[in-house]
């Protein structure tokens, strides 16, 4: 008897409970979400790597299936207005939305969605029941590669900047390569850089929140999808980048990033090697993640030069205003 794809979707979202109750994501569920989230936008706030980084502190992280949508339960402790409830595809939004609006009331929470993506508000039919705020904090900042390589194509500042960096140094000396993160070694190498590079620039700057997201990253990269990008220079180890890539191979979505700021302009020439190998790979775009609200971070996010961002929403019925 043939199996249909539909008995195939089945087993793939089997295990998912269906709203209002929830199934608690574990790593052993990266596939079977994968494939829930493959047809839509590449956003770093619905990737399961991003969500068991920085959303399962204490095990928190949670969804629901919902009329063949997604419904993800953000919380971290100590912060009401980045937790909350979130809707995630195209289908009957209206009704899910209210019906999602009345759950909370019964539960005497504010009715209110969050990191609503910005393509779904489009699938809408009543815009005019709800009330729409842009989350700042959370918008993803997209940058084309083409924008650094080839080396031509970089801004005058940055180009300057790079060739300022290869006249001191013989570029066969900077190797870009990945590392093998299920090598006890290799990751104690990422351990042992963060540990010894200045911390008071912008990229280095870890929280504690953070670092235990970086750590997750590196230690359990095989089960979260993790890979990486390293800059060695006449062998040191200079800087590194974890990223996930999704179903759009177009893109990667950034994770964490690391310099050794060691040498004048060794940031600029970072952003065209590892451009450069990226777009050898086929990939296209980088979505470089959220600032939250950090001022630095989105100065250096900002610098880059976004063509495009993935914005996201706070969602309330009409007629509420929406909480600062």
């Amino acid at each position: 008897m043939a199996t249909s794809s539909h008995a195939s979707d089945d087993n793939q979202t089997k295990t998912f409970k269906t709203f209002p109750e929830f199934s608690k994501l574990t790593l052993a569920d990266r596939e079977r979400y994968e494939e829930l989230i493959k047809d839509y936008p590449p956003l770093a706030e619905i990737a399961f790597t991003n969500i068991m980084q920085w959303w399962d502190h204490l095990g928190s992280a949670s969804i629901a299936l919902f009329n063949g949508n997604l419904v993800i339960s953000y919380w971290l402790p100590g912060d009401e207005k980045m937790s909350g409830l979130s809707l995630v595809g195209i289908n009957k939004l209206d009704e899910c939305i209210c019906l999602i609006f009345d759950y909370l009331r019964e539960r005497g929470e504010h009715p209110r969605l969050v990191h609503m993506p910005e393509f779904m508000i489009e699938h809408i039919e009543y815009p005019e029941l709800f009330c729409f705020e842009n989350e700042r904090i959370l918008d993803e900042y997209v940058v084309s590669l083409a924008s650094f390589f080839p080396l031509q194509h970089m801004s005058p500042v940055r180009r300057g900047r790079v060739r300022k960096f290869l006249a001191k140094m013989d570029e066969s000396d900077a190797v870009v390569r990945s590392l093998d993160l299920s090598e006890e070694a290799s990751r104690q190498m990422l351990f042992d850089a963060v540990g010894q590079w200045p911390k008071d620039s912008t990229i280095n700057r870890l929280s504690k929140l953070s670092k235990d997201a970086m750590s997750l990253s590196i230690t359990e990269a095989a089960a979260l999808g993790t890979e990486n990008i390293c800059l060695f220079i006449k062998g040191k180890l200079h800087a590194f980048m974890l990223y996930h890539q999704p179903h759009d191979k177009r893109y990667i979505i950034l994770l964490q990033a690391k310099v050794s700021f060691a040498m004048p302009y060794i940031f600029d020439y970072t952003v065209y090697a590892w451009a450069r190998h990226l777009c050898e790979q086929g990939v296209t775009f980088a979505n470089l993640n959220v600032d939250l609200g950090a001022p630095m971070l989105r100065v250096v996010k900002l610098a880059l030069g976004p063509q495009n961002f993935f914005r996201k929403y706070i969602v309330e019925p009409a007629g509420r205003t929406i909480e600062s």
